[in-house]
């Protein structure tokens, strides 16, 4: 069981094309272009996973970490993903709501909140769009 997303491809190609840029995973597989965080609990309105994706820029210069990501209904029914950089959740991405796909829970919309931009240090504006997420719910 897994959360997989590929991020936002734009973000990738600039981290990977920038000298001493880098992804590192910590705990994450990638297949196909994708990250595969594990899930460590899986309920229903919650999806928690395990590891880290960290983005460097230019000569190592840190973007950002997506760390312990949790899928979660809050309590007014929106849909958001938090990452915990530095240990300290912070609701980054606004999800659409979630539509089962053979077994599959998939969020079509990601996108940034307020607090999500400040993690990226402004480069990108609150609304901006990333990549899908697919929760794998079987092995």
């Amino acid at each position: 069981m897994y959360l997989e997303w590929s991020i936002k491809l734009s973000l990738l190609l600039y981290v990977t094309s920038s000298p001493g840029g880098a992804v590192r995973a910590d705990g994450v597989t990638s297949q196909n272009g994708q990250f595969r965080f594990p899930l460590d609990s899986c309920a229903e309105g919650e999806y928690v996973t395990t590891g880290s994706v960290a983005l460097f820029a230019h000569h190592g210069m840190p973007i950002t970490s997506l760390e312990s990501l949790r899928a979660y209904r809050s309590t007014d029914g929106s849909w958001l993903l938090a990452t915990s950089p530095g240990g300290q959740a912070v609701d980054a991405f606004a999800l659409s709501a979630p539509r089962e796909e053979g077994g599959d829970i998939v969020f079509d919309q990601v996108a940034l909140t307020p607090a999500g931009a400040e993690l990226f240090g402004g480069y990108y504006a609150v609304g901006e769009v990333f990549d899908p997420i697919t929760v794998h719910r079987s092995a």
